[in-house]
């Protein structure tokens, strides 16, 4: 653990989210603001996180509370601020019942909800209106995705002049550039927010515009992000925000994730005894009904959604399946269309294929923990997590290597390799990888040393930190 710094080294900071792991999560941007914030705090900085209250917190029992009152489009709001200790973090809770005690927290289900643009400036500006008031020797405020990105426009527009926040920067960080938020050009006014030349207001495009320092979760996005298609439109702005612009690759919750030390699995292992791995292999195919033959597992554990690669790794493993003797194991929810697919995969290949949907935390450790193979076709992945898991579980990832994956993941039969790597999006490059991946674990030895040199790697969040604190020392400069 690094060394805590000196008081007048230490920086005082306001994290804005729209998730954090273990109060409300939908993907990795929850993980990735829990991981952040826990270890700027061990590593000695002063660290404040405010999220909306949602309806899923209500049940949370909370401290103190501070009331604050704005304007925003020419209408008058209050909200209340509470606090709620977790993890040892210093939470704050903004509360609007109209706004935020909703089922989900950015859709019904089908469609994002129509007022989203008024819901998350309005949670912008309480943070910042709170902080003004409460939270006077903040320092540096970081927001994280379109949620929190027109902060950055109301710093420079609206609190330009004002004693304590005239001076604080905004530190960007994009997790997706995919989700962006656009909507019509009357919502500038709606929100308070200088027009452009635009037809439409884009949200993520406020924060990237107006922030002191941008930041998203790998170098290899960092990269995809200053060009077309990777861009969605954005590339132009962000060649503009190239010297403020960088990568910092996420970090790897070890404490939780760990083969060595994790509850959840039915007999645990390390990287110098491996043995445990098999118990846990044969745990999900007797729970889930898959003959126990000597072939390798593969695995998933993803959103079931186009970008995680399934219009083509459906077709790729219909076709692989019919010529190979391996088994799969996928784990997951999302799009109808592709889930009624893997049910009827499950079906063609009983004795080979298997599909839980859902999610299930304990479950995703154990899958983690009994595949050989961890399938990641991402069409784009910006940072990805699950191959950081897979690595330290022992399950090598066969990935395409796009953004993250390319910045994690060493394709064999490189000599320093931990994975099986591909680049083309289509079922021929895929089909190809996976039969890679069948030469690897038919040669036992070399596939012993690629899982073990991946179990070694270490994707700690200390590192992230320090690359976070290094660019916050940039933008106070």
């Amino acid at each position: 653990m690094a060394l805590a710094p000196k008081k007048d080294t230490a920086v005082r900071i306001l994290l804005l989210c729209s998730e954090f792991e273990g109060l409300i999560k939908t993907g990795g941007l929850a993980d990735a603001c829990k991981g952040i914030a826990s270890s700027l705090q061990a590593a000695g900085h002063q660290v404040t996180v405010i999220l909306p209250r949602y309806s899923n917190l209500y049940s949370r029992p909370t401290g103190d509370w501070q009331s604050v009152f704005f304007s925003l489009g020419g209408q008058q709001y209050g909200c209340a601020v509470r606090q709620l200790k977790f993890a040892g973090i210093d939470i704050r809770l903004v509360e609007h019942d109209e706004f935020f005690h909703r089922e989900r927290p950015y859709d019904d289900g089908s469609y994002g909800y129509a007022d989203n643009p008024l819901r998350f400036a309005f949670f912008c500006k309480a943070a910042l209106e709170w902080s003004r008031q409460y939270l006077p020797d903040v320092q540096l405020i970081h927001g994280h995705d379109w949620q929190t990105a027109v902060t950055a426009a109301y710093l420079q527009q609206h609190y330009a002049a004002d004693p304590v926040l005239a001076k604080v920067p905004f530190v960007f960080t994009i997790h997706n550039g995919a989700y962006q938020l656009t909507c019509d050009k009357s919502w500038f006014a709606k929100l308070d927010l200088a027009a452009h030349d635009d037809h439409f207001l884009n949200m993520l495009e406020q924060g990237i515009r107006y922030a002191s320092k941008v930041s998203t979760v790998s170098k290899g996005y960092r990269d995809e992000l200053l060009s077309e298609p990777a861009a969605n439109g954005l590339a132009t702005l962000y060649q503009r925000r190239a010297t403020d612009f960088v990568g910092i690759l996420n970090g790897c919750d070890y404490q939780q994730w760990d083969p060595a030390t994790d509850l959840s699995l039915v007999r645990n292992y390390q990287v110098a005894d491996l043995s445990g791995k098999a118990a846990c292999k044969g745990y999900i195919r007797h729970r889930f009904n898959l003959p126990e033959l000597a072939v390798p597992l593969f695995v998933a554990v993803s959103r079931i959604t186009g970008q995680k690669g399934y219009d083509y790794l459906i077709p790729a493993l219909r076709r692989w399946l019919a010529s190979s003797t391996a088994q799969v194991f996928m784990v997951g929810s999302g799009e109808l269309q592709y889930c009624r697919q893997l049910y009827q995969l499950q079906d063609d290949y009983p004795e080979q294929f298997r599909f839980f949907e859902g999610f299930d935390e304990t479950l995703a450790h154990q899958t983690e923990a009994a595949g050989d193979f961890f399938l990641m076709p991402s069409l784009f992945e910006p940072c990805g997590l699950n191959q950081l898991y897979s690595l330290k579980y022992g399950t090598v990832p066969l990935v395409r290597l796009t953004g993250g994956l390319r910045d994690t993941v060493k394709p064999w039969p490189e000599a320093d390799a931990t994975g099986i790597g591909f680049t083309d999006i289509s079922i021929e490059a895929l089909l190809a990888a996976l039969q890679q991946a069948e030469q690897l674990y038919q040669q036992a030895e070399i596939y012993r040393a690629v899982q073990q040199r991946g179990m070694l790697q270490n994707f700690s969040w200390e590192a992230a930190v320090a690359e976070y604190l290094a660019l916050y020392q940039q933008a106070l400069k």
